[in-house]
Parts: C-alpha cells; structure tokens; sequence
C-alpha cells in the first residue's frame, strides 16, 4: 500500500483538529519581533474525559507543537492534527494548556486557542502568560510565578450549577485553586498604608504573579514614552530627587521668584515643556490660568471639573451657615436679592463640606527645604464651601460661590467666612483679594480630598478590592470572569506600583508638593470612611444629592448616560447564563465573590455598604453595572482632567504656606503670593499630574480612534461567543452615538468637555 492511500485512510479514520495559537499583543508593535522558542506548548483536548453514559466526548492524546510564538506583538501558529476517531474525542469543549521547556525562560503570553473541528470554530480565550514553572508550596515562590497550565472551556462560559460532567467540574476546581494559590489577600495587621481597603498580599510589584504585572512589551513603551525628567516618579527611586532631573532646577533654589499671579502665566509653557508637557495640555492649562479668577469659572469647575462627589443640594441651613448668616456674611446681592428661603424652596442653594474628611490630618511641610529651598509650613485648612444657581446669570455663568468656611483647626484658630465682593470691586481691592485668597483656601482643601478620597480611594483602592475577589472566586470558565476581567486585568498592578511609591508611608511623591502629605495615613483613613456602596449607584446618586436639575453638569449628564449604556449590556450579558433569580442564589461562585469583597475586602470599613449576597437578577444587573461603571467610567472622569485643572497653581494651589487669613485682616496682592507655592513646587505638582493625568499606550477605549491609534473593546474581550460578541458590538455601537452627541454639544465651548466621551474613556485601570 502507498503512503498516499495510508494517509487516506488515516484521514478517513480519524477527526481533524485545525489548532490556532494566538500569542502576543496587538500594541504596541516592536521595533524587533521577537519569537518565543524555549519549549514547546502542548494541548490535550477534553482532558479527564472518559467514555461513560454520562460523558460523550473523550480525552485525546497530547497534540504538541513545536514552533515559534510572536511574543511582543500579535502573531498565530496554527497546526492540525489527526486524532483516530475510536478515541471519541469528539466536540472539543475543555482545553488543557501547558508549556514544556526550561523553568527559567520568559513566560509566554497566549491571548486565545482556536480549534477548528468539523466546520465549526470553538474559542478558548486566555489572555494571560503560561510558564513552564511548576509551583511548590512556598507563598513567596508563588507570587512571582504564572499559572503551570490552564484549563479552558469554549463559548460563553458556564455556571457551576449547570455543569453536569465531573471532568469539567474537576477541572474548573483545578483552575480555581491555581488563581487562589497566587492571588492573595493581605493580613489586616500588614495593609500598606494601614486603614485601607484590603489589598493583594505583595510588598513590591515585581513580586506580583506575571498576569497581574504589564506586559513587557506596553510597559516599556509606557514608561519609554513619558518624559526622561519625570520617569523616577512611577519607578521606585526617590522622588525627592525629581527637580535634579528637571533641566535647570535644583532642589534647593527655584529659577524665579513668582512676585504676581502674571508671572504664573508667563512661567506655565516653559515648565510644562521642561516637565514634558504636550502643548495641547499647555493650550489648556494656560486659559484655565485666564479665567480662574471669575466665580462662574470656580463654579464650573465643580460640575465640569474632576471633583464633584461631595456636592449636594441643600434642604436645610445647617449650623454651619447659620453662624455665618448671623454675622451677616450671607450677602443678599450674592443670591441676587432673593430670599434665602425662596433659594432653598426652588432647589438652588448647594454645599461642600470638606472639613470632616480633612478632620485630624496635620499640616505638612517636611520636603519643603528640599523642594524649595527654605523650610516651610504647608497649612492643612478645613474649608467649605456655600454655591448658588442664580436665574438671573447667563446659563453658562449661573453657578457660583456664595459663601467659604475656613478653619485652621490645627493651630485652634477660630473659624472664618468670606463672602464675595459685588461685581464692580477691583480686582486690586481687599475685598476681592481677601474672597480670592478664600477660595485659594478651598480649592487647596479639595485637592487633598480629590487625590486621596475621589482618585485613590474610590477610583483605585475599591477597585483593586474587586479584582483580587474575581480572581480569587470566578474560575476562568465563570461567564462573568469573561465579563469583568478586560476591565479588572490593570488595577491590581497600577495599585502596587503606588502603594511602592506614590503613597509608601517610607516617602509618598505627595510629600514633595501637597499640604497633607506628610500625613496620608490618616487623610486616607477618614476617605475611606466615606466609601459606600449607595454612592456607586451612579443615577440614585445623583438623585439623592439633589442633583438632577443642575444646568451645565456635563459629569452628571454623561455619567448617566454611560450608566444606562452599562446596564443594558450587562444585562444581555447576564440573560445569556442567568435564567432567572434561582440561577443568580445558587451560583456559589458568584456568591462567595460578592462575600470577600465585603470581607476581608472592606471589612475594615463595615463592608462599605456592599451586600453581601445577591439573589435577583435585578440587583446583580446593577451590581455589575456598578463594578464596570467604576473601574473605567469614574476613574476616567475624576482623573483625565488633572492636568489642565490642577496643575496651573493660582487655580488649585496643592498647598499653601501661610495660614489663613484672621478675620478682619486686610488682604493684599503680597498676601495671597505669600501664601502660594514657588516654582519648585509648581514644577513637582506638574510632573506629578502629568504622570498620572494621561493615557498609555497600554489603554484599550471603549470606542477606537484609528487617527490617535487607540484601540478599542473588541481584541482584548474574554467573552468570545458569538452571542457575547452581538453584546459586545451593540454595547459598542451605542457608545460610538453617545460619543457623537458630546461632540457635537461641546461645539464653540471655550473649554469643551469631553472627558467621558467614550473615545475618550479606558475601559480598565492603568494609571
């Protein structure tokens, strides 16, 4: 007999399997394509499987494939295989992976298996790194490991209660303890900083499991791609040594004395290009610097700004106001002659109270010989704030401060308040001066609770919670796991990159510029107090402040409408494997999920509000919506406009070295440059923000821009089914409309606001 007719009849008596190996990334693309060649991956399809009533597929024998695998940049190898079909091994429904080579060569990243089998494509989707390393019982060891193998199953996932063969259920315990073993939480007594949310159990990033760190390709284009001067500020090197880096500065001597806020203007192109600045961020940063002193614009800044969080419509004068409305400091042109009460009645009268967050948290200062040359107090002052929405006002100048509370608890100074000049002061007198200075006051209080309440606690600390319990709880197998891990897969890395050197109680970059830096322990302490589920709800938020009326408020309007967009994908993302409420209360998995992330994750806070089970599917749908909505939606509209808001140091000085003003004290234009950081510190504030303010090219956006070579959703999604991708796209096709709408409302706007336009917003935390 031939060999051709030996290959026919081998073909005719066996299945064909058409294996696709999907390696690599899709960004960004390397100068050199390396190829992976240290070993050899091999595949069993149905591994456990055996022929029995119960079972009608079997286990094949190991198909081997020896090549080599793009490793930086998207690349596939493809084999076929001929399995003699008295094996059985029939539909491919599992997927066992595994690498055999050398323990001590680079892992390889494997982003899906495809198998073609009898004119249908079944999908695997991985998206994680598989090492050789076969893992012992050391913790230590463990940590800086991958997986040994994984165990995959096709389509869209399955719940446990619906699994009904035992080698599937063995496997996905198999998968379950692999992800236990390597991702851990930390023992309360060791959380870094202490009174935090809990997070994973690793002191370094480098010590974290290799899926849980960057790629190696985005990171170093990452940090390739930011600015030589202010690269230390992410890797762990002393930050104080950051002006030595930045050409022309030292750390003890500014190269100018600012003498008049002009002189802030004048200086704000030539240190952001110095700090590596782009000029569209200097373009912005510069007409903040134009207008900051109006009230309108201060106003603006509240609802288009990224702090919002704390403001509410007030129902009811508290005692606050009450002792600043019997010193008559509450002036009646500032409400336009209406009465205080009509105010309140129509909904109009709004506050800020930043005093109990900043409650306990002492003045800083300690870098500042360093930074800028002398020794210097930074002053932590509690300070609130007292807004009212004016009919008579153009619309876009309509919402504006009334009233500040200011009190240098610290040194037990009475408390203050100040109340703006009628519109025809000069800008040189003391009284427009002294209601500047104020709000200087405040806006200086609200970076404090900005950086460590709304951007790191919220946006961060939370979310780190929620990742470490999907991977901990959701095998890989879980729809759900397919779901939330695209949108989880950076947190967890970005969070141990800070806690090393952003927020180390060893030596914060806070420290260097900001007036409660020396003391973030307790700031983040009193932040984290404030966490609550019910905030999260994004719509009952905003309806609870009272804040559905407020004209202008582009953060609650769009933050609303990509709620709702959420929602309704997660939904139809759920209604594919959650039948009903049954389906939702015996889901185990999910149910132990939804129990760690109140404990241990935030048991140190009560459980934040967070439930702790879910039996509807209703509160599931929200729950989802809640978790995806925070980790790309929040952290994108409280953290992408840093730069042009917080960085230009008259309109949101990060800290301030004179007290506040007594009372009766008459304010000069020397005052308030008293009072301001010099350009050092300036320098600090804008490397800071400008590291922690922009886009990487690790980013994945919900909506791609081609000409800004932006990717989108679609290529880094879990959930491969057809009926996920359907999901996947419509999701998608409804953020490409809302994108549309931003843009055109944003048309002849001094300062558009399109942070949370969906091309704009990752889908992931990364930075």
């Amino acid at each position: 007999m031939g060999s051709s007719e030996s290959k026919m009849i081998q073909l005719v008596s066996s299945d064909v399997y058409h294996v696709f190996v999907h390696t690599g990334c899709k960004f960004p693309q390397g100068d050199v394509i390396r190829k992976w060649h240290n070993g050899i991956v091999k595949i069993i399809i149905n591994p456990g499987a055996h022929i029995h009533e119960a079972t009608t597929v079997g286990e094949s024998p190991e198909l081997v494939i020896d090549d080599r695998f793009a490793v930086d940049t998207q690349g596939t190898v493809d084999a076929e295989f001929l399995v003699h079909r008295e094996m059985r091994v029939g539909e491919p429904k599992l997927l066992k992976i595994e690498l055999d080579g050398s323990d001590h060569h680079e892992p390889l990243y494997i982003r899906e298996v495809a198998l073609l089998w009898r004119n249908k494509t079944y999908r695997f989707p991985i998206h994680n790194y598989l090492s050789s390393y076969t893992p012992g019982s050391d913790k230590e060891a463990l940590q800086t490991v991958c997986a040994p193998y994984f165990m995959v199953r096709c389509g869209n996932g399955t719940l446990k209660q619906h699994e009904t063969e035992e080698y599937i259920l063995k496997a996905r315990e198999a998968d379950h303890k692999n992800f236990q073993t390597m991702v851990q939480w930390e023992d309360l007594e060791n959380l870094t900083p202490s009174n935090t949310p809990n997070h994973i159990a690793v002191k370094e990033y480098d010590q974290l499991p290799r899926f849980l760190q960057f790629r190696h390709a985005t990171h170093d284009a990452f940090y390739g791609s930011q600015h030589e001067n202010v690269k230390a500020m992410i890797f762990p090197i002393a930050t104080n040594f950051i002006l030595s880096s930045i050409p022309g500065s030292t750390p003890k001597r500014g190269r100018k004395e600012f003498k008049s806020l002009d002189d802030y203007a004048e200086c704000f192109t030539d240190m952001g290009e110095r700090v590596g600045w782009t000029k569209t961020d200097i373009s912005e940063g510069l007409k903040v610097g134009e207008i900051f002193q109006e009230d309108h614009e201060f106003g603006r800044q509240i609802i288009q700004g990224p702090n919002s969080v704390k403001l509410t419509r007030v129902n009811k004068i508290s005692d606050v106001w009450k002792r600043a409305i019997d010193k008559g400091m509450l002036q009646p042109y500032a409400i336009d002659g209406e009465s205080l009460e009509a105010v309140i009645q129509d909904g109009r009268l709004f506050e800020i109270l930043n005093s109990e967050t900043l409650d306990g948290v002492q003045h800083g200062g300690k870098t500042s010989k360093l930074i800028a040359g002398v020794e210097q107090t930074w002053y932590v002052v509690e300070a609130d704030c007292l807004l009212f929405h004016s009919k008579k006002r153009p619309k876009d100048q309509s919402f504006v401060p009334i009233l500040i509370r200011l009190e240098n608890k610290n040194d037990l100074q009475p408390e203050t308040f100040w109340y703006p000049p009628q519109e025809r002061a000069h800008k040189s007198s003391p009284r427009y001066l002294s209601w500047l200075l104020a709000k200087m006051y405040f806006r200086c209080a609200d970076w404090q609770v900005y950086s460590l309440g709304t951007h790191f606690a919220r946006a961060h600390a939370q979310n780190e919670v929620f990742a470490i319990s999907m991977y901990r709880n959701l095998p890989t197998a879980h729809p759900l796991f397919r779901l939330l891990q695209p949108h989880f897969q950076g947190i967890i890395g970005i969070n141990a990159q800070a806690r090393e050197v952003l927020i180390s109680p060893k030596g914060n970059a806070f420290a260097n510029f900001m007036s409660a830096g020396d003391h973030l322990d307790k700031l983040l302490q009193n932040c984290c107090t404030e966490l609550d589920y019910k905030h999260m709800v994004i719509p009952e938020d905003f309806k609870a402040r009272g804040l559905l009326e407020l004209p202008n408020f582009f953060f609650r309007d769009d933050a609303i409408r990509l709620w709702k967009i959420l929602f309704a994908y997660t939904k139809e993302m759920m209604d594919l494997s959650y039948k009903n409420d049954e389906d939702v209360a015996k889901d185990e998995e999910l149910q132990k999920f939804v129990e760690e992330i109140v404990d241990p994750g935030f048991i140190s806070f009560g459980g934040c509000g967070f439930p702790k089970s879910i039996s509807t599917k209703e509160k599931l749908n929200e729950y989802l919506t809640l978790l995806i909505f925070n980790v790309s939606c929040f952290h994108t509209g409280v953290n992408f406009q840093i730069n042009k808001y917080l960085a230009y140091i008259p309109n949101a000085p990060p800290c301030l070295k004179m007290p506040p003003p007594e009372q009766n004290d008459v304010i000069t234009a020397e005052r308030i440059q008293q009072s301001l950081p010099q350009q050092n510190v300036a320098l600090v504030t804008m490397a800071v923000t400008n590291i922690l303010g922009n886009f990487s090219p690790i980013e994945r956006f919900y909506v791609q821009t081609r000409a800004l070579n932006r990717k989108g959703y679609i290529g880094e999604n879990m959930a491969v089914s057809v009926d996920q991708e359907d999901c996947i796209l419509r999701m998608v096709k409804m953020m490409e409309d809302l994108v549309g709408k931003i843009k055109e409302r944003n048309v002849g706007k001094f300062l558009p606001y399109d942070v949370l336009s969906p091309d704009n917003i990752p889908i992931t935390t990364e930075i």
